[in-house]
């Protein structure tokens, strides 16, 4: 359905913000930013982790380790930041910034993960 379409032509889809970006970033030589928000439950985590998925693919990542490794620490903080809540049983407790580093030439090359709104505490249980 989005082969050879216009972007316009059908609703908006991951792949092809993680492709409208990285296109923009390549040819305008700017930096791009992707804003994912929603209501809990909405998908944000998956979406993020299929944008950072699409990104790696497309910046063409060195070798399949590095591509790996930026998936896996999504994950791992991911590891540290979830909760079960009523309405989500991985429900992100933090606010996240991935900042994906890529050369001139549209290389991805490293990413770093910044986390910020991290609960500190949590009410597990009401006491008697």
């Amino acid at each position: 359905m989005y082969i050879g379409a216009k972007r316009t032509a059908n609703p908006p889809h991951i792949f092809a913000v993680a492709d409208m970006a990285y296109q923009s970033m390549v040819s305008y030589n700017t930096d791009q930013c992707v804003v994912i928000s929603g209501e809990s439950g909405a998908g944000k985590t998956e979406s993020a982790h299929l944008l950072v998925q699409q990104l790696t693919v497309l910046g063409k990542a060195n070798n399949r380790t590095l591509q790996e490794k930026i998936l896996l620490v999504n994950s791992l903080v991911e590891a540290f930041g979830n909760a079960c809540t009523v309405i989500n049983d991985n429900s992100s407790r933090f606010g996240k910034y991935l900042e994906m580093k890529f050369t001139n030439g549209g290389t991805v090359v490293g990413a770093q993960i910044s986390e910020y709104l991290l609960e500190k505490s949590r009410v597990i249980h009401q006491a008697m």
